[in-house]
């Protein structure tokens, strides 16, 4: 059987046992072991990842939700724009090594408010639509299909689809998001 693999934070960790289920039977679905964090954290263990599953056919992969997180003591966002989008591009360049038809996932929503009132850093909307249009160009430039998350769960309801902690998905998102996700891994398998 194919095998797929999936890279990314807490949001593809939600959302790959619903993957797995839709495409029981087809493929073997394996997620990297933990959350793949920010850019600066995915670059350094991608070597590990891939590794762990040297035979992936497809890797549908993610990073960004933890790259724009901004400490309110005005030190700036985890992981800034210009070197998310340098990590992004070293990423993909070693990912297009592997021979594996490649998924970028876009950064999903956050509501600002809710997280401002449960977590000690902010992260932003505007920060997720700067950081998804950076990764769009590279993407882009690179040839790399892009899934697009982040609209999967605007047309949703954004409101309706997040968590009290304006970022993790409740359980009906996941499953709609997996069954997204298994649809562009098909496409990819047999495009």
């Amino acid at each position: 059987m194919v095998t797929i693999l999936i890279i990314g934070d807490s949001i593809s960790m939600g959302y790959t046992p619903h993957v797995k289920a839709e495409l029981a039977g087809e493929f073997i679905v394996r997620h990297n072991e933990g959350n793949a964090g920010d850019s600066r954290w995915l670059s350094e263990h991608l070597d590990e990842y891939l590794a762990e599953c040297p035979d992936a056919a497809v890797i549908h992969f993610n990073c960004g939700l933890h790259d724009l997180k901004l400490p309110r003591d005005g030190s700036g966002h985890q992981v800034p724009l210009a070197e998310y989008r340098r990590k992004l591009g070293g990423i993909v360049g070693r990912l297009k090594a592997s021979r594996a038809k490649l998924i970028w996932g876009r950064t999903t929503p956050v509501n600002d408010a809710r997280h401002q009132a449960v977590k000690e850093f902010d992260r932003l909307q505007a920060d997720v639509e700067a950081y998804n249009a950076a990764a769009d160009e590279i993407m882009t430039a690179a040839g790399v299909a892009i899934d697009d998350l982040h609209a999967a769960v605007v047309e949703a309801g954004a409101d309706e689809c997040l968590r009290e902690d304006g970022v993790h998905m409740t359980d009906a998102a996941y499953a709609a998001l997996g069954a997204r996700v298994a649809k562009a891994i098909r496409q990819a398998v047999r495009g």
